[in-house]
């Protein structure tokens, strides 16, 4: 169909990874759940089974008329037809656990909008494999970037399992992977250094065949280095997330 190609949206019709994938979420009634993409309900008509509150963002208005149906038993649902990227997550209150099939050309973007939310237990994504392997890679690896500070910094993050391209409809071009994310209590000391810690991230990356005394020269001295125990000639790929966190903390003071 023409629409799900244009939303970047591929569908899950295996029911062996749908059953692996509620297996690892681990259900409960009470939960609360947000799906972001569900796309045409594969993994939506068990979820409704299991939990008692669902809320469904899809962005296409063509899937809309069939998730209505799919739902129309589960005792709390609500269905937005909505762009994820301008929904206002602070709407929800609740205590939530967030479920999607990502698409794929903007699940970066995504993931940075829920970095600051507060009320999330857990987030349970299928992901292009590539971007999963970029979230969870250490320092000094090619694929090591600001994507894999930003989701490190604010999530514990693991990778559950990979994905074979054959359990989608139509068929992506590329491999998936099906990883938890589970956000970490008060990471910054204040908003200032939440704001710093984006600032140097961001500058560092910019240039990141630079050694950091070149592309943070704006924010810190060779003594300012020495002084937080940082190797100026390191380059932005060489630096830990405790690292960035705690040339942060040194700028916000200055």
């Amino acid at each position: 169909m023409h629409h799900k190609k244009r939303l970047g949206q591929n569908f899950l019709v295996d029911r062996n990874i749908i059953e692996k994938i509620l297996k690892y979420i681990g259900l409960s009634k009470e939960d609360y759940v947000l799906e972001i993409g569900p796309g045409d309900g594969a993994l939506t008509k068990y979820i409704t089974a299991l939990v008692n509150n669902l809320t469904i963002i899809e962005k296409d208005s063509n899937l809309i008329n069939e998730l209505s149906l799919i739902v129309e038993d589960c005792e709390n649902v609500k269905i937005y037809n909505e762009d994820v990227l301008k929904f206002n997550f602070s709407s929800i209150k609740t205590k939530m656990r967030i479920i999607g099939n990502l698409p794929y050309n903007i699940s970066t973007e995504i993931i940075f909008k829920l970095c600051n939310l507060r009320n999330v237990i857990d987030m349970h994504f299928m992901l292009q494999k590539e971007v999963v392997d970029r979230i969870i890679s250490k320092p000094d690896s090619k694929v090591y970037g600001r994507l894999s500070i930003m989701a490190q910094t604010y999530f514990d993050t693991k990778k559950l399992f990979d994905v074979s391209e054959n359990v989608f409809n139509p068929r992506p071009k590329v491999k998936s992977s099906f990883i938890r994310l589970i956000p970490k209590s008060q990471v910054f000391d204040n908003l200032k250094h939440e704001v710093c810690f984006f600032d140097i991230v961001k500058s560092a990356f910019e240039a990141r065949r630079k050694m950091i005394r070149s592309s943070l020269n704006i924010y810190l001295s060779e003594k300012d280095f020495v002084n937080i125990g940082i190797d100026s000639k390191s380059r932005a790929e060489n630096l830990t997330v405790e690292n960035y966190l705690s040339i942060s903390r040194y700028v916000k003071e200055i």
